[in-house]
């Protein structure tokens, strides 16, 4: 007893916390794992459903895409002089204009056949000759019954497929007119084999199946096994449909247990395209495992507690004279720990932390702040070289220039790209004349143009020659002109200026970078000029503009750097104050 009470008085600042945090976890334990299996349930859940549809999605998509593309290319191939020659002129041209107009409209029915896996047979119903025309052959009379089925007048709803005698058309009228007589009709057939076929791979699951529905015509397309399914879904369809729901998915009654549906519809072709797999299969799995998580979380109990009594005598002890230390470290007094002697891990770290204090002021005032800001500058450095996203974007422009065939200022793109990505990769020294700087600048300027096209007016001012050779750093005014597209730019709807142009003096130079950009608000600027204000305190990582400031004032003192205002093109304003007396050559 005595023992336990002096456990708990003098440990108590650790062990009894602990062990009543123990206590307060293992509490809701069991209902935190049921939650956790019913969470797992619901993910599960959701995965399938989010699967299930984006497959829905796809399928409509295709099929819608299959079905317009169809209905685009008839008048195109089949809507020719060939065969309006056959239905107005058929019975009095010779039979050898006859024939070849025939092979020539054949030829162009054959090439819509064979353009989709989906189409069985294009025919070509030519009332005039009394004649069918399909891809391979030329029937010797025409199905009255087929043919008013694909007229205009019996496609009351004006649906782009027709449903009639168990298979599927897209038809086609000339002229398009339901109250007169066609001169000729185009009905291409839609393979229902096929159709089925790809319903049957839209569940991967083998219980499931996948149907297509039509409200309006009374029609499905379902396997054998979906069959006594049908009444139930549509049934529930048509509830959808009249509520205005278009997609979704809930569990119904279906069969011998209860089935996740999904279903949607496709406004292209008036039809429900519905999805089921078994219930079973999505929550079944992870029910099993719920008494074994019960268990589990008992045995932890016991485990824990176990653990808890363990860590205190092994690693709590030893591991608060190390923060001791640590804390005098932090307060500025680096001294050496002393311990009992020790033979495993602890006794390693007591000695490597004593060793590290004796020489860590050292390290610090004479290595520490100087390497790690050597290294962070070079990573910055080497960082900025090659901006990825600028790379893609520059590839994707000379794609849309040659693929337009301007072949001209494609091959005037690819000299801008390259002269860029020379500058940017070359590894020389840090600093290069001004003129050079100024060429990369025009180089980048030349590239954005090409992307933003003549909606932003480019005022580059002729530097003075006598400056030409004037050494300064590198990539100081490119991030400053790009800095202006990626805020600026997109913001000039109708259109915008940018202005570089110089400035002298005995001593300093100045170069000024003017945009009419209307993003940049007062209180943005102000901030900007915060941050460069703060740059040069502690060693943290920079970017962009901050990045130039940083290393001209570095070079050349901080007197110089970058001095941002409100310009009066009405955007931003950046002056580069470089010393002329400070890196010149010669």
């Amino acid at each position: 007893m005595n023992t336990l009470t002096h456990l708990f008085t003098s440990r108590s600042s650790i062990f009894v916390k602990l062990l009543l945090t123990f206590v307060a976890v293992l509490m809701p334990l069991y209902v935190i794992t049921l939650v956790i299996n019913h969470k797992g349930a619901q993910s599960i859940r959701n995965e399938v459903s989010q699967s299930i549809s984006g497959r829905n999605a796809f399928y409509l998509s295709m099929l819608e895409n299959e079905i317009e593309r169809v209905q685009r290319i008839l008048p195109e191939y089949v809507a020719d002089k060939e065969l309006m020659a056959l239905s107005t002129n058929g019975n009095i041209i010779s039979d050898y204009e006859k024939v070849e107009a025939i092979q020539a409209v054949q030829q162009r029915i054959s090439l819509i056949k064979y353009n989709s896996i989906y189409i069985e047979e294009v025919r070509a119903y030519v009332p005039l000759l009394e004649r069918t025309i399909l891809s391979s052959k030329y029937d010797t009379k025409v199905d009255n019954a087929e043919l008013e089925a694909l007229k205009l007048r019996a496609n009351t709803f004006n649906r782009p497929l027709i449903y009639w005698d168990n298979r599927i058309f897209i038809s086609m009228q000339y002229p398009a007119i339901a109250q007169r007589e066609p001169l000729f009709v185009v009905g291409v057939e839609i393979s229902v084999k096929r159709l089925m076929q790809a319903l049957s791979e839209q569940i991967s699951i083998p219980e499931g199946d996948a149907v297509l529905i039509s409200l309006e015509k009374d029609w499905s397309l379902a396997s054998t096994e979906a069959q006594p399914f049908l009444p139930e879904l549509r049934a529930y369809l048509a509830a959808q449909a009249k509520a205005g729901e278009t997609a979704g998915h809930t569990t119904l009654p279906l069969g011998n247990g209860d089935q996740l549906v999904f279903y949607q519809y496709s406004p292209v072709l008036h039809t429900y395209l519905a999805s089921y797999v078994p219930e079973s299969h999505v929550s079944g799995p992870i029910n099993k495992y719920q008494y074994w998580i019960i268990g589990v979380s008992v045995l932890s109990v016991f485990i824990i507690l176990f653990f808890s009594m363990s860590i205190y005598r092994m690693i709590h002890r030893p591991m608060k004279g190390l923060i001791m230390g640590f804390k005098r470290m932090r307060a500025g007094d680096i001294q050496p720990i002393a311990h009992a002697p020790r033979q495993d891990e602890f006794g390693y770290l007591y000695h490597a932390y004593n060793e590290t204090a004796i020489h860590l002021k050292t390290l610090i005032q004479e290595n520490y702040e100087q390497k790690i800001y050597s290294q962070r500058s070079e990573l910055k450095r080497l960082q900025s070289q090659i901006n990825p996203h600028f790379l893609y974007n520059c590839f994707f422009v000379l794609c849309r220039l040659i693929k337009s065939e301007d072949l001209e200022l494609s091959y005037r793109f690819c000299r801008y790209l390259g002269d860029y990505f020379q500058f940017i990769t070359r590894d020389d020294s840090d600093q290069v004349p001004l003129e050079v700087e100024i060429k990369h600048a025009r180089t980048y300027v030349e590239l954005q143009k090409v992307c933003y096209g003549e909606r932003i007016q480019i005022r580059f001012e002729q530097q003075d020659p006598e400056y030409a050779k004037q050494l300064v750093p590198r990539l100081i005014l490119q991030p400053i002109v790009e800095n202006v597209y990626k805020h600026a730019a997109t913001a000039m709807v109708h259109g915008g200026e940018l202005a570089i142009h110089f400035s002298y003096s005995e001593q300093d130079l100045a170069i000024i970078v003017e945009d009419s950009g209307t993003a940049l608000s007062d209180e943005q600027l102000l901030q900007l000029n915060q941050r460069l204000a703060v740059s040069g305190q502690g060693i943290e990582d920079t970017t962009g503009i901050i990045n130039v400031h940083r290393r001209i004032q570095i070079m050349c003192g901080p007197q110089y750097g970058l001095f941002l205002s409100r310009s009066a093109l009405g955007g931003l304003k950046a002056i580069v104050r470089l010393a002329l007396d400070k890196g010149g050559e010669g």
